[in-house]
């Protein structure tokens, strides 16, 4: 009987720890141009031109089933000054710290009419509205246009008190980090 007992025990063991081999894990990294001015002089004073790229990062874990069981994204956006003349201006080696490492100096709460609207407490929303629902889901959120250049602000009665910031290169880093999880 002891024998049987411990046999059943390890069978659901190893239907258990098979199970957590059957989530699918992917990453990616999508970078665009954030902004870009020329360097100029205006009045005889000169001006630094700036570029900056953005890149959104998701990490993703997906069930057997296809559905999100955890997600993780955030953003770098990287700038860097060069004068008039053409020469750089930031300083190599200039540290960079990511939207989730800012926190509140990031800002964001300044201009949010949220309670919680800080970027890391607005993404941590949208976070655990992704979680439970399949990468085609997340992606077929309604979206909507807030304001300028916040064409992508989803649409959802359960975020509008949560996250009302643009999630379309949210919904791409996560399109591309599930395919690398297949």
């Amino acid at each position: 009987m002891k024998k049987i007992v411990a046999l059943v025990l390890a069978l659901i063991l190893c239907l258990a720890a098979t199970s957590a081999l059957a989530d699918k894990y992917g990453t990616a990294a999508l970078t665009t141009v954030g902004t870009a001015t020329d360097a100029s002089v205006v009045d005889g004073e000169a001006k630094d031109g700036k570029f900056q790229t953005n890149t959104t990062m998701c990490f993703v874990v997906l069930n057997d089933d296809g559905t999100i069981k955890y997600v993780k994204f955030d953003v770098v956006q990287a700038p860097v000054s060069f004068s008039a003349e053409g020469k750089c201006v930031t300083e190599l080696g200039t540290e960079i710290l990511s939207k989730e490492a800012k926190k509140e100096a990031y800002g964001m709460a300044k201009v949010s009419k949220l309670e919680k609207g800080e970027w890391f407490q607005q993404i941590a929303a949208w976070e655990a509205y992704c979680i439970g629902k399949t990468v085609e889901e997340v992606a077929a959120t309604p979206l909507h246009t807030i304001s300028e250049g916040h064409d992508t602000s989803p649409d959802v009665e359960e975020l509008k008190t949560t996250c009302t910031m643009t999630v379309g290169e949210f919904i791409e880093a996560l399109k591309a980090a599930a395919e690398v999880a297949k």
